[in-house]
């Protein structure tokens, strides 16, 4: 009796888990979704336009650098989401923040400060 009181205690007592059920009735399980392919290249493109800028004396090395660093922030950031899926909210964040890194560098390479 004992047992079969503590079996059903833990059985109760363990976490609920997202299932889904699927139309031929069987349950399966929400695939994470992968990383943004783009965010990687994007973050290699804007790199290479700050090199480019320092390079071409566009930017200034205090420039470079803080942009360089948004950057790495990004990259880890993205790393950070990755690894258990990337959710709607955190892949519009990614994508907003390299779009504001990428019109930062354009500006600030073009005079406009």
């Amino acid at each position: 009796m004992r047992i079969a009181l503590l079996a059903a205690i833990a059985a109760l007592s363990a976490p609920a888990t997202a299932q889904i059920r699927d139309p031929s009735g069987g349950v399966r399980w929400p695939a994470p979704r992968p990383a943004l392919p783009g965010v990687a290249r994007e973050l290699g493109q804007a790199d290479r336009n700050i090199r480019e800028g320092r390079e071409s004396g566009q930017l200034s090395r205090r420039e470079a650098r803080q942009l360089r660093r948004e950057s790495r922030q990004i990259a880890v950031l993205e790393e950070r989401y990755a690894r258990g899926g990337l959710s709607e909210s955190e892949r519009s964040e990614l994508e907003s923040r390299v779009a504001a890194l990428r019109s930062v560098t354009g500006a600030k390479r073009s005079g406009k400060r």
